[in-house]
């Protein structure tokens, strides 16, 4: 913030302007139920919150951050709706290594859309990038840079991967809690780091049963054997855990492959318009074929944003993400040219947080959030 500028008169500068493009002006609650974050972003964020149990014995907490409450609060009022655009300012309180102040200020937009056409075009995220540029022109912050990520390249490189679903689905889960993921890297480099005997061995050692026997024999067979010897745990039961046992299991050699490959991706870092270019000489290293999806992504993903964005100083990062988690897209950051450490902006793509919080049916959402204490 300027020496001659308050937050409250930069409030209600952004105000106006996003009233201007077609926001609607909505006031969220100072306080939510912890819950809604727990889910999201996992128990580490409540290092960062500031709770208070409630007379019902509910956790509540001051709103670590705006979009969660501004969506909460839309969708509590309107069952029913096409497209929402919607501005908020206001204080969060979050703890941070990097502030002595508990109590930030941010102004910002949601752009929710029950018809959106996202089909891969990447309209919504070009218009709102450039709506986020726009806003700091109006107040006179235009030496910038964006900072922008893309957790669908990611999902898109796990899926090519020759790694057990279960395990794709954590290291998807756990992205953005960065000495969590590095902890599953180290047990993947272990073997997955589980010690279970094989499906085949265990089912021979302990049943007598042939390996290559189908879920619906070994179903048959374990019903004519005395119950007793499985406790409480159901036929069902068993099978599954069987399966998931032996689907888990993966060399040590292999899994030292596999994780060092996770890290060389996630390290990739590079000017937008050179994205394809990098993932290329990635993949070259690899085997081409198999990465040939992430290619395509690449290529589409650099070539349209790249095209539709006023600002060309763009860095993309495969490893870029948000200390909150709820994003599922596209993921983005405007800083000043000048001072790098200053983020002004955040933001980014969040459709599966609108099913959290209980909309029935899928929509689209995207925003972002103008840090005002860092302008």
């Amino acid at each position: 913030m300027s020496n001659t500028q308050s937050i409250q008169d930069l409030n209600n500068i952004l105000k106006e302007f996003f009233l201007s493009e077609g926001f609607k002006y909505i006031e969220p609650s100072l306080v939510i139920n912890s819950d809604i974050y727990f889910e999201t972003s996992g128990e580490q964020i409540r290092k960062d919150m500031f709770s208070v149990v409630s007379s019902k014995e509910e956790e509540m907490c001051l709103r670590p951050d705006l979009t969660i409450p501004t969506c909460q609060k839309f969708l509590e009022e309107n069952k029913k709706f096409d497209q929402a655009k919607l501005c908020y300012s206001g204080p969060i309180f979050r703890s941070s290594s990097t502030s002595n102040s508990i109590e930030l200020n941010q102004s910002g937009i949601e752009i929710l859309n029950m018809n959106s056409d996202n089909d891969g075009n990447y309209r919504e995220e070009i218009e709102t990038i450039n709506l986020a540029i726009r806003a700091l022109k109006h107040i006179k912050k235009d030496d910038i840079e964006i900072n922008i990520g893309n957790i669908s390249l990611f999902i898109e490189f796990l899926n090519c991967l020759d790694l057990p679903e279960r395990w794709k689905d954590r290291l998807r889960r756990h992205f953005f809690r960065r000495d969590y993921f590095e902890s599953l890297l180290k047990r993947i480099e272990s073997g997955i780091g589980f010690n279970e005997i094989r499906k085949e061995d265990l089912l021979k050692t302990h049943l007598g049963i042939d390996a290559d026997i189908s879920d619906k024999d070994l179903n048959n067979l374990l019903a004519n054997i005395n119950p007793i010897e499985f406790g409480e745990r159901s036929i069902e039961d068993i099978i599954r855990r069987l399966n998931i046992k032996s689907e888990t299991i993966i060399s040590t050699e292999k899994g030292i492959e596999i994780a060092k490959t996770i890290r060389e991706f996630l390290k990739i870092e590079c000017d937008l318009g050179k994205l394809s270019e990098a993932i290329l000489n990635f993949t070259n290293q690899k085997n081409i074929n198999q990465f040939a999806s992430v290619i395509k992504m690449a290529s589409t993903f650099s070539e349209k944003i790249n095209q539709g964005l006023s600002n060309k100083n763009i860095n993309f990062k495969t490893d870029f993400g948000h200390s909150i988690e709820y994003y599922d897209g596209i993921m983005f950051e405007v800083k000043d040219r000048k001072n790098k450490n200053n983020k002004m902006i955040t933001g980014g793509r969040y459709d599966s947080l609108l099913l959290s919080l209980g909309l029935n049916n899928k929509a689209s959402a995207i925003g972002f959030a103008v840090n005002n204490n860092n302008i």
